[in-house]
């Protein structure tokens, strides 16, 4: 379900086989991209948190109540589903987009009456509600990475003499890892934001723009692959053999040959 964008106008196009061979309407595929990446910075977000209250635990600061703490468990469900409500109350409905087209985009009406599937966005009340919730959601995620790992490292120091050198190295080791996972995220951000500027500022050769950071956008689940086994020593291992080497054969013995005293 690849979103394609059409500019001068604000719209797109899908394509993919739920686009394609099942009619689904471009504008809730596009809907559910932007849960989807919600849904994936809040569940690191959250894994920031659980990091935090690990080690919070040793040292017994800055511990966050039980209550608060199940109560934003409960909560992470819900965030994406708003999203996803919210954005699909952008679009302007199916049947009126030609419509929108010949009204205010009269050179482009046999280009998109060729198109079977397509959506066509304005900055509408509900449009822009969604982009406010992701540039708050966007500052709060920025917060808890900030402060969080900022206070991580500062208990780190402390713990140090508390705890064995494997299980020091091993929160150590996560909390890089939770750090280069948040970098790589910035795929994701980064291309949104220069979308969301494009939109807003009507910059002369939008399309061009938009292609470059789609291509960018599209990196995202290789460089998270990358980072996440480079990061984290057990894939890192697994990868690279170097727990158990590479080339070395193991001989079997056969049930005959093994001699009981």
């Amino acid at each position: 379900m690849q979103p394609l964008p059409l500019f001068p106008v604000i719209s797109g196009y899908s394509i993919g086989y739920l686009a394609i061979y099942f009619d689904v309407w471009t504008h809730y595929l596009i809907a559910f991209i932007v849960s989807a990446i919600v849904a994936q910075l809040e569940s690191l977000t959250f894994c920031f948190i659980k990091k935090h209250q690990t080690i919070a635990g040793i040292t017994k600061k800055h511990i966050v109540p039980e209550n608060l703490h199940n109560f934003l468990a409960f909560c992470l469900p819900f965030v994406p589903l708003i999203f996803f409500v919210s954005f699909c109350e952008a679009g302007m409905r199916r049947e009126e987009q030609l419509d929108y087209v010949r009204e205010h985009y009269p050179d482009y009406v046999s280009q998109f009456s060729s198109l079977p599937n397509f959506a066509i966005y304005s900055l509408n009340n509900w449009f822009l509600f969604v982009i406010l919730m992701a540039f708050g959601g966007g500052v709060v995620c920025a917060l808890v990475f900030s402060l969080s790992t900022i206070d991580m490292f500062r208990m780190l120091t402390e713990v140090q003499r508390k705890i064995s050198i494997l299980n020091f190295r091993r929160h150590q080791s996560c909390v890089k890892s939770l750090l280069a996972q948040f970098a790589a995220s910035s795929l994701l951000l980064i291309p949104l934001f220069c979308f969301v500027i494009v939109i807003m500022l009507e910059l002369s050769y939008a399309q061009d723009i938009i292609q470059i950071t789609l291509a960018v956008f599209s990196l995202r689940s290789s460089v998270n692959a990358i980072v996440l086994v480079f990061t984290t020593p057990p894939y890192r291992n697994f990868v690279l053999r170097r727990r158990h080497g590479t080339g070395q054969s193991t001989k079997t013995v056969k049930p005959s040959s093994i001699v009981v005293p």
